[in-house]
Parts: structure tokens; C-alpha cells; sequence
């Protein structure tokens, strides 16, 4: 009767939360990392473009040409709210005018959530592709609404493209990929995502031609709808690591078991329970001692699940890591349960990344997470060039091997340039260390 009634319940559960529910949520992290741009000249003329928000969500990535007046003392501007006229004055902290790219510092913090990134390695043609960004196109219906809420186009990546290797060709191009998803004037910075909401380029280029219009003067018009370019987000990483702001990317491709998971997550979660039953059944079927042996184990798993749920560490802390000397010095990074953070200076095999000029940081040096059946926090060398130590003046760690840390318990790559300490803070307090 027991099985029933929780057969019931999660067939009603997989027909009432479909995973459109969960594609929702994924659709609104996009818009509301998308932010429009506005470039003020001298001249009071605006440019309008895309961008969206990176980091602790002060700064915002761009194309370089929606906010190159300020090259001619220009100002850029963020529009947050076009309903309340709320805008964010933003200075360039950086841009590379070969890859056509900005990253802009907010003199106010955005309050919008920070996108993650999908490298080049994690991608192929017939990619599911969707742009967001503001059309000027889209501005002339919908009122102040328009200027607020982004647009949405999906497509596909139809190409990528690589920068010539011939020596008498220019070869500081970026890598690009072709998409199919309609963009326009406008679209210029927005984020290009994937399936998973992570950010695989920069909306750069479309088919565009200028054409004489007798009403309107020059207009620039569509030569080829569905083929337009983003740069893709490996090209926006090395910027990011100058300028010493966090970023997360992936280069992995997803299983098809990762795959059906975000699609389908009760899917899944329905036909591992429906696998449980009907092994549990079988043994149950089989001999009176199996239903005995079943019930008591049902009954220690019940204990256990209820010891790890009322008996935290703390219901307001959490586990995280500081920062003490080197890049991260004052920044807080919130450790999730069990999830390791790879630290090091490759994007490609480390979370934590270090800029170039830590030569004493290996591309992938050391590991940390937080365990939380024993409260502990678990730290392992991943077989760096100059040790991970508990304190400089001992040897360093055997590399491979796990070794467990304490709250207030530090530790540092390659040398005392470079610690952390790892422990735990109450939200309120991670949301105030968290603020630039």
C-alpha cells in the first residue's frame, strides 16, 4: 500500500513538475544575466548594445565597439530598469580591439546573477545556440518594457572557426562560431548560451549590407538571415585573469546520462526508484529472511538520512574558503558539500583560476572540498612543481593524498605569496564579503 501511494505521488510529481519548469528557471538566469549597454559620446548621440554580467556582478563583458566612444572621453552606461530610467555608470577596465571585446567595471553593483561559461572543447556543430540581447529592431513595439527585457533567439552553431595558420594571413583573429539563431544591430556583447545556460560566445557579426532608403537614409540591411558570428568564451577568459575576476568554465561535453539528467531530471529520479522497487520486490519474493533483511536496512538508512539532516554543523554556516595572500587575497569562495575546487592556472582543468604570473602555481596544483558527513574540510595535492603546505616551514604534502583541515586551518601553493584559510561564515556575512 506504501509503494502505491509513493508511486502515485511521483507520477503525479513527474506530470506536474516537467522539465519545462526547470527550463523556465535556466531562461530567466539568461535574461537576467543580460544587461543593455549605452554608450554616450560627446556628441550626446547613443550607441546601444548587449553585454552581461561576470563576476560578483560589478562587472559586465561587451563588444568593444558598443562602448568605443569612450575612447573619446564617452560614457558608458548600464540599463537596468527603462520603466524607472535606473542606470549604472561603467568605465572600460579592459578590451582587446582585435577580439572586439570590453569588460566594464559598474560604479554600483548590478544585483543580477553572473553567467558560467562553456569553452570551445565542449562544443559542435548542431549546438543548440540561443542568443539574448536587445535588437533596436525590437525597441519600436512594446514601450519602456522593451528597453528592459531582453530578446530571445535559438538556433544553432552551424560552424567554428578557427584563425588562419597561414603565416601571410593575420593571425591575432579570435575564434569565432557561426550561428544560426537570427541576431541584429543591437544584439552587439549579448551572450550567446547553450542547452545548460552556460555562455559559449559573444554576439559580434551578422550579414549586413548598407543600402540608400529614400525615407530613412542609409540603413544597414540583412544579407543572409540565420548567419551571424559570436567570439567564442575562451577568447574573454585571459581578460578576465588580468583583471583578476572569478569565472567558472566548462570544456567537457556531457554524457548522455548528464544529458537526459537536465532534460529529464524526474525521469531519471522516477526510474532509479522504480529500479530500487523492483530489486527490493524480488528479494522480498525469495525467502522471509530477504524481508527481513530489506526492513532493517530501510530502518539504518531512515536513522542515518535524519542524523545528516538535523545534525549540520550549523543551519546558518556555511563552508568556504579565504583568501590570505596572492590574487584572492580578502575574497570569500563558498565550498558546496562534497563538490571539489580545483585551483590553478589552467581554465581548461581548475575552477580556482590564477593568473599567468604565479609561476609557482601548477596548471592544475591542488584540490579542496568540504565533507560534510565527518565537518571536515579535505585537501589533496594534485602533483604540483612546488608543493601544496599546512605551513611553509614544513615539507610539503605527498601529492594524491587527502588530508583533512579544521576550521582556521590554512594552507598555500608553491609558497607563503600564496595562502588561503578554510572555514565557515553565515549568509549574512558571505553576502556582505562577497561585495566588492
Amino acid at each position: 500500500m506504501h509503494w502505491q501511494i509513493l508511486w502515485q505521488f511521483l507520477l503525479f510529481l513527474n506530470l506536474g513538475l516537467s522539465s519545462n519548469i526547470l527550463a523556465d528557471r535556466t531562461t530567466d538566469h539568461m535574461t537576467d544575466a543580460t544587461v543593455r549597454v549605452l554608450c554616450v559620446g560627446n556628441n550626446n548621440k547613443i550607441g546601444t548594445g548587449s553585454g552581461f554580467v561576470v563576476g560578483n556582478g560589478n562587472y559586465v563583458v561587451s563588444n568593444w565597439h558598443v562602448v568605443e566612444c569612450t575612447a573619446n572621453s564617452g560614457q558608458a552606461l548600464i540599463l537596468l530598469d527603462a520603466a524607472r530610467n535606473s542606470k549604472v555608470k561603467a568605465q572600460v577596465k579592459a578590451h582587446d580591439v582585435d577580439k572586439d571585446l570590453a569588460v566594464l567595471r559598474l560604479e554600483s553593483s548590478s544585483g543580477r546573477p553572473a553567467v558560467r561559461f562553456a569553452g570551445i572543447r565542449s562544443l559542435d556543430r548542431g549546438d543548440t545556440a540561443t542568443a539574448v540581447g536587445f535588437p533596436s529592431v525590437a525597441d519600436t513595439v512594446g514601450g519602456s518594457a522593451a528597453f528592459s527585457e531582453p530578446t530571445m533567439t535559438i538556433g544553432i552553431i552551424s560552424r567554428i572557426l578557427y584563425p588562419p595558420t597561414n603565416r601571410n594571413t593575420i593571425t591575432n583573429m579570435p575564434r569565432r562560431i557561426q550561428i544560426s539563431a537570427p541576431i541584429s544591430p543591437g544584439n552587439s556583447g549579448g551572450p550567446v548560451f547553450d542547452d545548460y545556460g552556460q555562455v559559449i560566445g559573444v554576439s559580434t557579426l551578422k550579414a549586413l549590407a548598407r543600402v540608400d532608403t529614400v525615407t530613412r537614409g542609409v540603413q544597414r540591411v540583412s544579407i543572409g538571415e540565420g548567419i551571424g558570428w559570436a567570439v567564442v568564451s575562451d577568447e574573454i577568459v585571459p581578460i578576465l585573469q588580468r583583471l583578476n575576476i572569478a569565472y567558472t568554465i566548462n570544456q567537457s561535453r556531457p554524457n548522455a546520462l548528464q544529458r537526459l539528467w537536465h532534460q529529464e531530471p524526474l525521469i531519471v529520479i522516477l526510474l532509479s526508484i522504480l529500479m530500487l522497487m523492483t530489486l527490493s520486490t524480488t528479494i522480498l519474493a525469495v525467502t522471509p529472511k530477504g524481508r527481513t533483511i530489506i526492513k532493517d536496512s530501510v530502518t539504518r538508512m531512515s536513522k542515518f538520512s535524519s542524523y545528516k539532516m538535523h545534525r549540520p554543523v550549523s543551519k546558518q554556516q556555511y563552508p568556504v574558503l579565504r583568501g590570505l595572500t596572492g590574487p584572492y587575497s580578502g575574497k570569500v569562495i563558498q565550498l558546496h558539500n562534497g563538490k571539489a575546487i580545483f585551483i590553478g592556472r589552467d581554465p581548461a582543468m581548475a575552477q580556482l583560476i590564477f593568473p599567468k604570473d604565479q609561476p609557482k602555481v601548477s596548471k592544475r596544483h591542488a584540490s579542496i572540498h568540504y565533507n560534510p558527513q565527518n565537518h571536515s574540510f579535505e585537501l589533496e595535492d594534485c602533483w604540483s612543481s612546488y608543493g601544496t603546505f599546512l605551513d611553509t616551514n614544513q615539507a610539503a604534502l605527498t601529492a594524491g593524498q587527502s588530508y583533512k583541515l579544521r576550521s582556521g586551518d590554512r594552507f598555500y601553493l608553491g609558497s607563503d605569496n600564496v595562502g588561503f584559510e578554510v572555514g565557515f561564515e553565515s549568509k549574512a556575512a558571505l553576502q556582505e564579503s562577497l561585495r566588492l
